[in-house]
């Protein structure tokens, strides 16, 4: 499907790119990073929403994310407020495709079968993501951030085009916004799952830059994360399938994680934490997606199902980072961790009989 190929080039786009930048910008603090990312968020939030309100054509959404991201790739070479607008325009870009390419499966896919390409889709992801953090650190540490950016701009050109593979599909206009208790429990587990996978995503690599620790460090967290990522999408996607609401087990498993975090000063423990923030993401992103699949209007619901990792990062990332220092901050995934573990174990128990009946 092009919609996974898309998402694939994506990935490896950013995971080859973003991590190089957040490590480039530990200079301007915790604080002013959490601003930057609370202000991305913003501009995601509101292209989801008019997604979702408005419609809009895969084909259309696919192009114009790709402009975007040309547009963002020089932007962190100018300093601060350069930063900060490339933070926004390529958050911005990453939700249009991501709305774009989900509603393509949720459209194009029998129910019985969405855990698999959800699954499909997460691995080919998660595969960037294991490849773009050797390609970053290759141009970050030869060409630095000119590097990063030229690699950005020429990616940008192949996804342009490839998105008219997208034709026929597309969100279509909604003003209704009522769904399921389950698409709500869903929603509020992937948005606290979201927050401690972007707490520690975001404060570990300017945490580890300041106390000196080396960029292999910040590699392995990144391609530990991806990998994880990787082995976690089938087997989430296939206990969906076969009707298993084990929602709680990756909360567990990002509890650990985030207990782990702030201890992450190694190649190996950061590759450890890595992994697991990976691993938990990579099984509750299959089986979140295709509950949220299910609903009728599977347009307005994917679009304002992702918007969970908006509001994450524009509230729940900036407290963390307003907390003062790169420590406190990671500590502070803990709490999250366990919000997102009540609402998996509600979820749990409510989402079999909601399954079944919407499977009939």
């Amino acid at each position: 499907m092009i919609s996974h190929l898309l998402m694939f080039m994506l990935m490896l786009v950013f995971m080859g790119t973003d991590p190089y930048i957040l490590r480039h910008a530990h200079v301007y603090g915790s604080i002013a990073i959490g601003i930057a990312s609370g202000l991305a968020s913003l501009a995601s939030f509101s292209s989801k929403i008019a997604t979702a309100l408005r419609g809009l054509r895969s084909e259309v959404g696919a192009t114009l994310s790709s402009s975007l991201i040309f547009l963002a790739s020089p932007l962190p070479l100018l300093g601060y407020y350069g930063f900060v607008s490339y933070m926004v325009l390529s958050n911005a870009a990453f939700a249009i495709m991501v709305v774009s390419t989900l509603v393509v499966v949720a459209e194009a896919v029998e129910p019985s079968k969405l855990g698999f390409h959800y699954a499909l889709r997460g691995v080919l992801m998660s595969i960037g993501g294991i490849i773009g953090p050797f390609v970053g650190a290759c141009l970050y540490s030869t060409m630095g951030l000119r590097g990063i950016a030229l690699f950005q701009a020429i990616s940008s050109l192949v996804m342009s085009s490839m998105a008219f593979g997208l034709k026929g599909f597309g969100v279509r206009p909604s003003t209704g916004l009522g769904f399921s208790k389950s698409w709500s429990l869903a929603y509020i587990t992937s948005l606290f799952m979201a927050s401690s996978f972007m707490i520690i995503s975001t404060y570990l690599p300017p945490y580890q830059a300041s106390l000196g620790i080396t960029l292999a460090a910040t590699s392995s967290y990144f391609s530990s994360r991806a990998l994880g990522s990787l082995l976690g999408r089938f087997p989430g996607g296939m206990m969906f399938d076969k009707g298993l609401t084990l929602f709680f087990i990756p909360s567990l498993i990002m509890l650990l994680a985030s207990l782990m975090a702030s201890s992450a000063l190694n190649l190996s423990s950061s590759a450890l934490v890595g992994f697991l923030v990976g691993f938990s993401w990579g099984i509750a992103s299959p089986m979140l997606l295709s509950l949220a699949a299910m609903e009728s209007e599977k347009g307005k619901s994917m679009s304002l199902f992702v918007t969970g990792w908006d509001v994450a990062n524009m509230v729940i990332v900036p407290i963390a980072g307003s907390l003062g220092s790169y420590d406190r901050s990671l500590q502070f995934s803990v709490i999250v961790s366990l919000i997102s573990l009540i609402s998996s174990s509600a979820l749990s128990f409510h989402a079999r009989r909601y399954l079944a009946l919407r499977r009939s």
